[in-house]
């Protein structure tokens, strides 16, 4: 199907919208709003309890684990030994990339 074509089912739906009244072409605010998680409260957590677990840290953050899990990603660490860690690799793990 071309990009310049509606499907049927987009067009049964602007139908619906407009047959109902509503000619906004806009999408309807969303109820919920996007998880804010203050990243340097995050990375002080990880720092003063390492050990802390990604439930743990989402329920200080009020936040879903996930979210907490998106973030922690973003800041570079992983959980490994039961802690938090950089995830950087030292000199030697590089060359052994590098050589292989």
């Amino acid at each position: 199907m071309s990009t310049d074509v509606l499907s049927i089912r987009k067009v049964q739906y602007w139908f619906h919208r407009f047959k109902n009244g509503n000619f906004e072409r806009d999408d309807l605010p969303h109820t919920e709003r996007p998880s804010e998680v203050n990243m340097d409260r995050l990375k002080q957590l990880i720092e003063d309890d390492p050990r802390l677990t990604m439930w743990c840290l989402a329920e200080q953050l009020r936040c879903s684990h996930t979210t907490a899990e998106t973030h922690l990603h973003e800041l570079g660490t992983m959980w490994k030994y039961g802690v938090w860690l950089p995830h950087d690799f030292s000199p030697h793990q590089l060359q052994q990339r590098v050589d292989a």
